[in-house]
């Protein structure tokens, strides 16, 4: 599936983004964590060196303490500040915040060097405890000092930091997605106004792509207009020598035709007829080979309106006795992607069929739908059987051989159409005779 530029680019950046702002919050959710268990850790040791400070043997060489911390969590039960001081593994004095309760010492490594282990308090508690074991060169002998504070409230005031990260850099990447946003649709503003310009070249409105572009894309542009240019070049080249072909085939033949008119008799005849077909086919193939050089070439855009008024006043004169009424219904703001010499071939022929047949009445009307264009032309004639009108559409195949013409109108129309990618079709008209029916190319 084919993404736009714009929503590759913005997707690539609002990802981009997303996942840096994820890096930096990771990142300074580990620095925080490491800046407060340090933090705690430091708080914590000075309650320890508080307790080796205050260390005394009274009279009877009992180990005590003439002063306990005084944070006022120690006092408070089941808190997770304890503390506790040990000789051989004995605890010797404990905080009042431990009660009878002792803490879960197992797989403590006891030395001298100050280290922050994680230990067990009531309950199953974790706690991160600074433990350091102390010798004394007399008594009281060695004493193990070991000072706790709850873990949870480290991971709950890292919790609570992460939670305000991550708010602020949702705000801020919904903030930088809204300017990546803005800054592609302003920075590719040039590349939509290309696109619309061409639309407009193909449609017809314009010629050529403007000038007036940023230094970055006017290179573009100026490929795009020479490219144009050039395909107008061969355009009008390869008319100009399908013209010369035409000059040059059709007066030989011209001059046999008029030569064949001077035999009165059967032979003569013969060249006469031959040469029309002749005529007829270079004609036929002319005008595929011109459309072939242009049917899909941009900048052709024809009025209905103006083709089909020229056509209703020449059949008018042609067919000025039959008192013909042509109407013209919804014909304005109609537009046939193509040239006018195209839909005046097709038209006109279908015109100029409906006015023979018709006895009185002829109707045009045009409808434009999801660029298409329906060409409606009917008349009040006899019209044509349902099983003739495949065949009627052959070139050199005609109903009647009493009146003029070679056969080759409907089929010729049919090609055009073709070409075009569109189509010819008939059916039976609401005036009484037969409808023909072009679906072109809107523009």
């Amino acid at each position: 599936m084919h993404k736009s530029l714009t929503k590759r680019i913005i997707s690539l950046s609002i990802f981009w983004i997303i996942l840096a702002l994820l890096a930096t919050a990771l990142l300074l959710g580990q620095l925080y964590r490491d800046h407060i268990e340090e933090h705690y850790d430091a708080h914590v040791f000075t309650h320890v060196e508080e307790l080796i400070a205050a260390v005394r043997t009274d009279s009877e060489g009992r180990v005590g303490l003439h002063r306990e911390p005084t944070d006022p969590r120690f006092h408070r039960p089941r808190s997770g500040w304890y503390w506790e001081v040990l000789s051989d593994d004995q605890p010797v004095v404990k905080s009042a915040s431990l009660g009878d309760e002792r803490l879960d010492l197992q797989g403590i490594t006891l030395d001298e060097n100050h280290g922050v282990q994680t230990v067990f308090g009531p309950n199953g508690q974790k706690l991160r405890a600074n433990v350091v074991h102390v010798s004394y060169p007399s008594e009281p002998g060695s004493l193990t000092f070991i000072a706790t504070a709850p873990q949870f409230q480290i991971t709950d005031d890292v919790q609570d930091f992460a939670t305000h990260v991550l708010t602020s850099f949702l705000v801020l990447a919904i903030g930088l997605s809204v300017a990546v946003v803005m800054q592609v649709r302003v920075a590719l503003k040039p590349l939509r106004a290309i696109r619309q310009e061409i639309s407009d070249i193909k449609s017809g409105t314009t010629e050529r792509l403007s000038q007036d572009f940023p230094a970055d894309v006017q290179p573009l542009v100026d490929e795009l207009n020479f490219l144009l240019d050039h395909n107008e070049l061969l355009l009008k080249r390869a008319r100009n020598q399908l013209g010369d072909l035409a000059h040059a085939v059709k007066t030989p033949l011209t001059v046999i035709r008029n030569e064949a008119r001077t035999m009165e008799n059967k032979q003569g005849q013969l060249i006469l007829e031959q040469t029309h077909l002749i005529a007829s086919d270079i004609d036929h193939y002319l005008s595929r080979a011109r459309i072939y050089g242009k049917k899909d070439a941009i900048g052709y855009r024809t009025s209905v309106r103006s083709v089909i008024d020229d056509l209703v006043y020449a059949v008018r004169h042609i067919y000025k006795e039959k008192a013909i009424d042509i109407r013209q219904l919804s014909l304005d703001d109609k537009w046939f992607r193509g040239e006018a010499q195209d839909l005046e071939e097709m038209a006109g022929n279908l015109l100029d069929n409906a006015c023979k047949w018709a006895t009185s009445e002829v109707c045009i009307n045009c409808e434009s739908a999801n660029d298409r264009l329906k060409l409606v032309i009917e008349d009040n004639g006899p019209g044509i059987p349902e099983e003739e009108r495949e065949g009627v559409m052959r070139r050199g195949r005609k109903l009647d051989e009493s009146r003029p013409g070679h056969g080759h109108g409907l089929g010729i129309v049919r090609d055009i159409a073709l070409l075009y990618g569109g189509s010819l079709t008939l059916g039976d008209s609401d005036l009484g005779g037969l409808k023909a029916v072009l679906n072109l190319p809107s523009s």
